[in-house]
């Protein structure tokens, strides 16, 4: 008998008829192709991200312009139930008649359609919610203007074109000596921008004064692309351009 015995362990063959690929990978290997699943995600993740913003800047831009369009018609509409009662349009601030220049910054569109109650003299006005009056001399300073059409000694005579104004859509231009307002787009003008000066640079102890937007009128017969009726635009800053929402376009203009 043979003296030697042959070990489970070392049995010749053992490992002889393993397949080479259910040998375990080399560690250099393994890291490797971590890394490159690694280099795959982080660029699906970084491609993702670049949408999401993207794709968000576009909601947000498309949500501000659907803003100040809804809020244009909204004072259109209020415009021509005016023109009905009154059978004019709101004046416009005409600076100038020969030649003629007219302020479309600064107009009296938010006393015209909100109407205000008049004095008995007739030389002061004040808004419906308010207790100060404005006097002649301040109206016609501002909108070259000797008063207002859709004004009344009596409040119950006032009746307002834009009951459902918020208070991001008027804005005081002037605090003292009284307070004055204007009807504003609710997109901010930018501050302290070289490129862009405020559309209301007169000196005021308000610094927020410069980042009002008003929004900007012009009536007929001195609109120049509605001339039968009455120009009304909105104008806001978007990256280094000027755009416009207006009534006389579907399209936002540029300029």
């Amino acid at each position: 008998m043979n003296s030697e015995r042959t070990s489970f362990n070392n049995r010749p063959g053992r490992w002889e008829g393993r397949s080479a690929t259910n040998l375990p990978a080399s560690p250099a290997h393994r890291s490797g192709f971590t890394l490159i699943e690694l280099l795959v995600v982080i660029g699906i993740i970084a491609l993702l991200a670049s949408l999401v913003v993207g794709l968000t800047a576009h909601a947000a831009r498309k949500m501000r312009e659907s803003r100040i369009r809804g809020e244009l018609e909204q004072i259109a509409t209020a415009i021509d139930a005016y023109h009905a009662q009154f059978n004019q349009y709101p004046p416009d601030n005409v600076v100038s008649r020969d030649p003629l220049v007219v302020n479309p910054v600064t107009n009296s569109l938010y006393y015209e359609l909100t109407g205000v109650i008049v004095d008995d003299k007739g030389n002061r006005f004040r808004s419906p919610n308010r207790q100060q009056w404005i006097g002649a001399g301040t109206v016609s300073s501002l909108f070259n203007a000797d008063g207002f059409v859709h004004a009344d000694a009596n409040p119950k005579e006032i009746k307002s074109f834009l009951p459902s104004l918020t208070s991001a859509q008027h804005k005081l231009i002037l605090k003292s000596p009284v307070d004055v307002e204007v009807l504003a787009v609710a997109v901010d003008w930018p501050l302290n921008n070289p490129l862009f000066p405020p559309p209301f640079n007169f000196s005021s102890p308000d610094p927020n004064v410069k980042r009002i937007n008003p929004v900007r009128y012009v009536a007929s017969p001195h609109a120049t692309n509605n001339p039968a009726t009455f120009d009304l635009w909105a104008e806001y800053v978007e990256g280094k351009k000027v755009k416009i929402i207006c009534n006389w376009s579907k399209d936002i203009l540029e300029k």
